[in-house]
Parts: C-alpha cells; sequence; structure tokens
C-alpha cells in the first residue's frame, strides 16, 4: 500500500468520525450520579491553550502530571516519570545529554522536536541534547503536549510540547516544607536529598514571595579501573519567584531559576554489571541561570500579556572513544581519542500576547514573539597510541573545532475558536514564524593542513496551521478531530567532505488526530484516548562524512505511521486512586534515506510504552495516617540505525536498547503535617540497556539497580 493512500484512507475516516459525533453525543451525555468528596476524581486545570481550562475540555492529548502526582511517587526528574506518558522517550546521558523524543519524532542530530518551556519561557538549545535540564522542584504540574503544536508554541514543537509550571507564591499565608532523604543503589554508595520551600506573602493579598532549593548527591553504582562508584551525580536547584498583584487587573510576576548538575564519569557500562572500560573522566556538566518578567493586565474584555526572559547556559562532555576508533581501523592502534566539549548559551525571548475573556462564544489569542540566541561551542580532540603505532595526529584524532551559532526568530500567531450553541466548537489557527540563522567554523585537524574556516547564512520560514472541531458531551467532556502542521528548521554541517554540503534544509510533520475525552461514574474515572496518523517528510538523516569517524546531516527519506495514546485516572474511595497509561507507536521510514532503508524505524523510539500505579492513603485517626504507592512501567525495545557506518569488524550499524519494566513502591505513615517513609525503587533490580553503544557512546547506559532508601518531610 503506498503512502498516499494511507493518507487519503486516514482523512475519510477522520471525516466519518466527524460526521458520526452528532450521532454519539445523546449517548455519552446522559445523567450521571452526583460525584461527592469521597468519590470525585481529580479536577485537573490546565493552561496547554494559553488559558486556564479543565483537562478534559482540550482538544489535545495531554498528560498532566500533577505537583500531588510528583510527590506521591517521590521523582525529581521527567526521566523517572516517562513510562507513565505515552509516547514519551526520554534517555539521561549525563548532565546535558538528554534525549527527548514524543509520538515517535525523532532524530540523532539537529534541532529539538520536542518543544520545552518553563512558565513562558523556550529553553530549547541548539542540538538535539543540551537542552536546560529542569528538576521537579516545587511544580504546580507538567504538561505534555503530544503532536505538533503550531499556534501557540514555537521552537521545537514538532512531535510536541513540555512545559514546566512552577507554583506561585501564595499571597495569604505563610507556609513552607521541608524533606531530607538517603539511599542507595544496589552494591553502589549511599546518596542523598534536601529540598525545602518557603512561601511568605509581603503585603496581604499584593505581594508574595517563594524561595525553593535543592540538593541532590546521587551516589554512583559503576565501578572501573579508575576506582569505585565512577557516576556519583550531583545536582543543585534553586529557585526565587516574587508575584505582585499591583491592582485587581494588573499583575506582575519574576522569578529568578538557577540550576547545576556535574558528574565526573557517565553511567556507562557494560554487560557485567556495574562494571565500565572507562579510563579516563568522562565528564558531563551543565550550569544556567533563567530570569524571567510575566506582565499581565487585564482590561476587561481582553488581557495582554508580555512574556521576558534570559537564559545564560554553559555546558562541557568528555567522552572516550577509543574503542569505536580501534574497531573502525580493524586494530588496537590507540588507548584513548578524548573529545572534549564545551558550550556556551545565551538567549533573550520576548512574547505579547494578547488573549480574549469571557465565555461568548467567540474566543481568541493572538501574538507575537523574538528570540535571538547565541551559541559559542568549542571541541578539542586527542589521543593518545599504543606502543609504537602511528600518533594519534597521523590517524586523524587531534583536531579543534569552534563554533559560534546564531539564531534570530521572529513569529506572529494565533488561534481562534467559535461555539455553535453549546455543543459544536471549531479552533482555527497557525503560526508564521522566520528563523535567521548564522554559522561561523574554524575546524583544524592537526598534521592534515590548514584549518578549514565556514561562514554560512541562511533562512527559514514557514506557516504551521492548526485546525480542530469539537463536540462537547455535556459537562463530561468531548470528542474531537485535528490537523496540525509541525516544521523543524534545516541548520549547517560543521564538518564537511565530498557528497556532504554545507547545509541542509527543513523538516515538515503533518498530524492527523481523533480523541476522546470523558469524565465517567459520575466523575469517579476520568479517561483520554487519542488515535493519530504522523506524515514525516524531507528527514534530516545522519551520514558519516566519507574518510572521517565525523557525522553530518542530509535532507532525504520519508517516513510515516500510526498510534494512540491512552491515559486514565480512577477514585473509587477517598483514600483509594488508580492510574494508567498505554502508548504505542509504529514510525517506519517509507523510503531509503541516507542512513536508512524502507522498513526501519526512527531513532531510539519504542513501539510500546505502558504504566499503572495505585495509592492509598487511609487514616487511622485525626491525627494518623498511612501512605502506600506502587507503580510499574513498561518501556519496549528500539533501535539506532547507522547503515553509514563503513564496515569493520564489531562496529555494528544497528543497535538496540532492550524492553524494561521496572516496578516502584513506596510505603510511610503521617502524623499531623510529619510524613515518614521508605521507597524502592527498581524492585525487580532489572538490569537492562536503555540507550545502545553507538559512535561516541562505546559503552551502553543501561537501569539503575535497585534502589532502596528512606525520607522525612514535614510542612506548615
Amino acid at each position: 500500500m503506498t503512502k498516499p493512500s494511507n493518507i487519503a484512507r486516514l482523512r475519510r475516516a477522520a471525516l466519518l468520525a466527524t460526521c458520526s459525533m452528532g450521532l454519539m453525543t445523546p449517548a455519552l451525555a446522559q445523567e450521571v450520579p452526583v460525584p461527592t468528596e469521597e468519590t470525585v476524581a481529580e479536577v485537573i486545570v490546565v493552561t496547554a491553550n494559553r488559558r486556564e481550562e479543565r483537562l478534559q475540555d482540550v482538544s489535545i492529548s495531554v498528560s498532566a502530571v500533577t505537583g500531588s502526582d510528583i510527590d506521591r511517587r517521590n521523582v525529581t526528574t521527567l526521566d523517572a516519570l516517562q513510562s507513565a506518558i505515552p509516547a514519551l522517550r526520554l534517555v539521561d546521558i549525563g548532565p546535558g545529554q538528554q534525549r527527548i523524543q514524543l509520538r515517535g519524532i525523532s532524530q540523532y542530530l539537529g534541532l529539538p522536536t520536542v518543544g520545552l518551556y518553563v512558565d513562558e519561557f523556550p529553553i530549547n538549545t541548539y542540538g538535539a541534547v543540551g537542552s536546560a535540564e529542569v528538576r521537579l522542584l516545587d511544580m504546580t504540574r507538567v504538561e505534555v503536549l503530544r503532536g505538533p503544536q503550531p499556534a501557540l508554541y514555537g521552537e521545537g514543537s514538532m512531535g510536541g510540547t513540555i512545559r514546566y509550571v512552577t507554583a506561585n507564591p501564595d499571597l495569604m499565608r505563610y507556609s513552607g516544607r521541608g524533606l531530607v532523604e538517603t539511599s542507595a543503589a544496589r552494591g553502589g554508595e549511599a546518596g542523598y536529598r534536601i529540598e525545602g520551600v518557603i512561601n511568605a506573602p509581603i503585603m496581604s493579598d499584593r505581594l508574595g514571595l517563594r524561595i525553593a532549593a535543592s540538593r541532590e548527591n546521587e551516589g554512583g553504582w559503576v565501578d572501573g579501573a579508575p576506582g569505585k562508584n565512577l557516576n556519583d551525580r550531583e545536582t543543585t536547584t534553586a529557585r526565587a519567584k516574587l508575584l505582585f498583584k499591583a491592582s485587581d487587573a494588573f499583575t506582575i510576576d519574576a522569578s529568578v531559576n538557577y540550576n547545576e548538575s556535574e558528574q565526573l564519569y557517565k553511567s556507562y557500562s557494560n554487560k557485567t554489571r556495574g562494571r565500565t572500560a572507562q579510563i579516563v573522566p568522562s565528564n558531563a556538566e551543565q550550569r544556567y541561570t533563567l530570569g524571567t518578567l510575566n506582565m499581565s493586565y487585564d482590561f476587561g474584555p481582553v488581557t495582554l500579556l508580555s512574556a521576558t526572559g534570559y537564559l545564560d547556559q554553559t555546558s562541557r562532555s568528555v567522552d572516550d572513544s577509543g574503542p569505536f576508533y580501534n574497531k573502525l581501523f580493524g586494530a588496537p592502534l590507540i588507548r584513548t581519542a578524548v573529545t572534549d566539549s564545551t558550550n556556551g548559551l545565551e538567549k533573550i525571548h520576548q512574547e505579547f500576547r494578547l488573549s480574549s475573556n469571557g465565555e461568548g462564544p467567540f474566543r481568541y489569542i493572538v501574538g507575537a514573539s523574538y528570540t535571538d540566541g547565541k551559541n559559542n561551542g568549542l571541541t578539542r580532540g586527542d589521543g593518545e597510541s599504543l606502543g609504537s603505532g602511528p600518533p594519534a595526529s597521523a590517524l586523524g584524532l587531534v583536531f579543534n573545532q569552534d563554533t559560534k551559532q546564531r539564531s534570530e526568530i521572529l513569529a506572529a500567531f494565533g488561534s481562534l475558536s467559535y461555539s455553535f450553541g453549546d455543543r459544536y466548537v471549531i479552533d482555527i489557527g497557525g503560526r508564521y514564524f522566520k528563523d535567521r540563522r548564522s554559522f561561523n567554523s574554524v575546524f583544524e585537524l592537526v598534521s592534515f593542513g590548514p584549518p578549514t574556516r565556514t561562514n554560512l547564512k541562511q533562512s527559514f520560514d514557514s506557516f504551521n496551521p492548526r485546525v480542530a472541531f469539537t463536540v462537547k458531551t455535556g459537562e463530561s467532556g468531548i470528542i474531537y478531530a485535528n490537523a496540525a502542521k509541525g516544521f523543524r528548521s534545516g541548520g549547517f554541517n560543521g564538518v564537511i567532505g565530498p557528497g556532504v554540503p554545507t547545509d541542509f534544509g527543513p523538516e515538515t510533520l503533518w498530524t492527523y488526530e481523533f480523541g476522546t475525552k470523558q469524565s465517567l461514574l459520575g466523575n469517579v474515572l476520568f479517561l483520554e484516548a487519542a488515535f493519530y496518523f504522523n506524515d514525516y517528510e524531507k528527514i534530516q538523516s545522519t551520514v558519516i562524512v566519507p574518510n572521517t569517524a565525523f557525522a553530518a546531516i542530509l535532507g532525504t527519506g520519508e517516513a510515516s505511521g500510526s498510534g494512540f495514546d491512552l491515559g486514565l485516572r480512577a477514585r473509587p474511595s477517598k483514600d483509594l486512586s488508580f492510574s494508567a497509561s498505554v502508548g504505542y507507536n509504529r514510525m517506519r521510514f517509507d523510503s531509503t534515506a541516507t542512513d536508512k532503508i524502507k522498513g526501519d524505524p526512527l531513532d531510539l523510539v519504542p513501539d510500546w510504552n505502558w504504566s499503572a500505579s495505585v495509592d492509598y492513603t487511609p487514616k487511622l485517626s485525626d491525627t494518623l495516617g498511612l501512605i502506600f504507592h506502587g507503580d510499574i512501567g513498561f518501556t519496549d525495545d528500539a533501535t539506532i540505525t547507522l547503515r553509514q557506518l563503513p564496515p569493520a569488524p564489531g562496529l555494528n550499524a544497528i543497535e538496540r536498547s532492550q524492553a524494561r519494566q521496572i516496578i516502584n513502591l513506596r510505603a510511610g505513615i503521617t502524623y499531623n503535617d510529619i510524613e515518614a517513609y521508605v521507597f524502592a525503587n527498581n524492585v525487580g533490580d532489572t538490569y537492562k540497556v536503555i540507550n545502545p553503544p553507538f559512535g561516541a557512546f562505546f559503552e551502553p547506559t543501561y537501569t539503575k539497580p535497585r534502589t532502596i532508601g528512606f525520607g522525612l518531610k514535614g510542612k506548615f
């Protein structure tokens, strides 16, 4: 079956589904029992559409991880939640080395395919890795929007958008909370975590300050020639947020976020549990400061928002690719081949947004934004030969590359919706943007002639629309169908050679989606389901530069595939709640690309992920209670395919992660506002490959061994 026929059939199916909504609605809108406090499921309010709405009213596939969810699961990173979010795949190789994809839209090189936001600020950087890491400290919620989000979000929002919504100060009362925790992984050393939050109203109902800070030391568990427990990791996070309600109409909030994370050895290991072949430090570091200022004025019919922000970020990553090169050369010629990369990013963002107020049939959001980002990078390569073999410089392992990149993005966007009666809503939106990019590079391959200088400029522009049709099923939920276009800018190749161009073009993605959200059984159960089809073109594929081990990008290949997301929450009693999710995605190449053949999956994309959790919190008395949390998560295997690798013994063109199933448990006791708890993560001590070896990553990373700990927290 050809791809056009797939798309045609999908469009016909979407049309039939849309036309049938009116027939389905009466059955779904029937009366339900009146909910009570003991049985009602949590009503989650999100701002996915840049205005406050109930999750069940948003015509987008969204997972909302609330602050309560984060507390119950006792997690500090999105990485620990990925199996609980349909179609999310995230691998954390080390500080500043995260790889994130949604719904199978994933490539190893190039710009990110997922938009990342802290409140109103886009924190995306200029590569597939390296965006500012965000700890789940004092969050109101994390919103994961699946599928292209062209109308209201910009940079990287192709496969989807992740929004970290930080907690605002409470202007009415003093409060605070604290946490201390210690833990240790099997065969590793002890670690600790300390958190604190203080909320202070400076002027009652007018001015408030909220300060949150944490320090976490994740004890190491990987041993090797340099010593034991090499991969310990330290992270410090702090945030101060000021909220000023100047009047009932005028609100200002300002925040400063700081994060630093460092690891002397990344968590590479091999089949021998907890052992690594690393012989030199594989440093990974990231530090950033993010300042934001948001001003909002309610004029009555409309609200005007100004969002301003500045990000200053530095990172470093060191890797020894010696084993990779020895396979490439076909003989053990070198002891080490070390690359040391440092990057500095400065980014400003200004957005103005005008939103209609009220509940009338016509609602709109229009706006414009400007983003200016500058990235300076320096990569140095060096090596050490074995015995009397050729020097590292003669093997092309000694090099310097100094790069400067800049991106200026101008965008105008809008979203208009109109309600026909009480049941039908049509949404039309889109974004026009222009990305002016420049790339300056000096590349020197020592002993191979003078440096190569590259000075390139290119502009990428696109209009990306979204249209959605929604049928409200009374107060219980919605049924919707939508179509949206995603876009990823092209870029530049820092190292060129025969058949490798200096730059590459943009990608496009169309996603067609049909879904529903329903509150059932008197709001005891909330159900969300979405079915979608992706049509992905001009894919930025990886190619190995001839006669080198450097990678470049060509815009070749097409892929498509369908999938579904499913999520539910249930609260059958006051003390008992359940949640579950399933994600399925089958993206495959439709044509042969530079590094793929027809039928190959996209890189590092699992077909399945699913999860389930239970929370039981009975009260034994007015002051005493119990807590129990259990969750299980599954992530399918995935591949990375680099068919351009030259043939060499032990050098595989296809590497694979492993399917894994992880169980986590937590139990404790509460006394008034104090809680003591114990926990066990990865109860079954699963040891599976989560990121396979390829390129500079000559060893895989595995799941963290069983980790046991206890903690104490309190609040006032």
